[in-house]
């Protein structure tokens, strides 16, 4: 077979005016180290990377060894010629490394990284299942508060019906024998886990909705090509009150979608991640109308949905635990408890 490249040289560095055969030639079966087939099938950049690799790498370890054999058979001295060998001309050209295969194996190193084995769908997904994970933890702590606190519940009940004097001390007889206070650090523990229950069904909805829609993983996954970032170390937040997704890069600022939830009926706003001057190098380009895409959620449902279940109140005072604390306190100063004991049902101290 005639090589096309038989005509190529190349100079060695730091030696002047000696040319040497360049060794691009080798990609025929003259080489018996290279496969002739490129790989064809699913994932064949993996096995394109696997395959030059592995030829590299061969050609490196018997360089290494051919190396060690001449720079040990060279005589020391003219008194220790007897009995060693010269070189036959061209012992290092099958050691060579063939300058095509090169250029397969870097360009399977950019056909790798640029794979779609991690997508924005993934990270959604992922994120999603974090989320869910983490509310059925709140959930539980949830639901220890809620049993603790219910004691009020058989308080209500035998307070409501205390219309008599006997009612009454029947009443205060059933305080003394039960605990029926309730710890501050209990309440606290029940409206935060109420906080991050809502909180992570918001992220866990809006994380699961955006991985199947088509224009934000379009925005998501622009942003992480353009700025080279590892969309691995991603990770995804979102706000209901701004209705804000936000994810991170390990390469550039924040990527910010907004709108794509809550008062969609314009585009949603994208604040695209920023690095580097985005140059194409994976060969990849944003589609032409990504700036005209539209949500397709549909917001009312979520007020609907809410709205079925019971107190829910739209414009509800919002949890703040140092006001709770602060009205805690001024509660406590202007109408002071007594205390009794639980024990024997002595009022005030132990």
């Amino acid at each position: 077979m005639l090589s096309l490249f038989l005509s190529v040289s190349a100079q060695l560095s730091g030696d002047t005016g000696v040319y040497y055969p360049q060794a691009i030639s080798f990609g025929s079966l003259i080489d018996p180290n290279i496969n002739p087939l490129r790989p064809i099938g699913e994932f064949v950049e993996i096995q394109e990377l696997v395959n030059t690799a592995a030829y590299i790498n061969t050609q490196v370890s018997d360089a290494q060894a051919s190396v060690v054999e001449m720079s040990m058979g060279v005589p020391q001295s003219a008194g220790s010629v007897e009995g060693l060998v010269v070189p036959v001309a061209g012992r290092t050209d099958s050691h060579k490394i063939d300058l095509l295969e090169v250029a397969y194996y870097n360009q399977s190193i950019l056909d790798t990284a640029n794979a779609n084995y991690y997508s924005a769908e993934h990270l959604l997904v992922d994120s999603y299942e974090e989320n869910m994970d983490q509310m059925e933890a709140a959930i539980e702590m949830f639901a220890g508060a809620a049993t603790e606190i219910s004691k009020a519940e058989a308080i209500y009940t035998e307070a409501i019906t205390a219309q008599t004097d006997e009612d009454r001390i029947q009443l205060q007889n059933y305080i003394r024998a039960n605990d029926v206070q309730i710890d501050q650090s209990t309440v606290q523990t029940f409206n935060q886990s109420l906080d991050v229950i809502e909180d992570k069904a918001q992220a866990a909805t809006a994380s699961l909705w955006a991985s199947q829609d088509s224009s934000t993983l379009a925005m998501i996954n622009y942003d992480g090509i353009a700025t080279l970032s590892n969309i691995t170390n991603s990770t995804v937040a979102y706000d209901a009150w701004t209705d804000q997704m936000t994810i991170t890069w390990d390469n550039a600022t924040d990527t910010v979608l907004q709108g794509v939830f809550f008062n969609n009926a314009d585009n949603i706003g994208w604040t695209q991640a920023t690095t580097e001057v985005y140059d194409g190098f994976y060969g990849d380009t944003p589609p032409v109308s990504i700036n005209q895409m539209y949500s397709a959620y549909n917001y009312s449902s979520g007020e609907t949905v809410a709205s079925m279940g019971s107190g829910y109140q739209i414009n509800a005072k919002l949890y703040d635990p140092v006001q709770l604390m602060e009205d805690v306190i001024n509660v406590t100063n202007e109408n002071p408890t007594t205390n009794y004991n639980n024990q024997n049902g002595n009022l005030g101290g132990l």
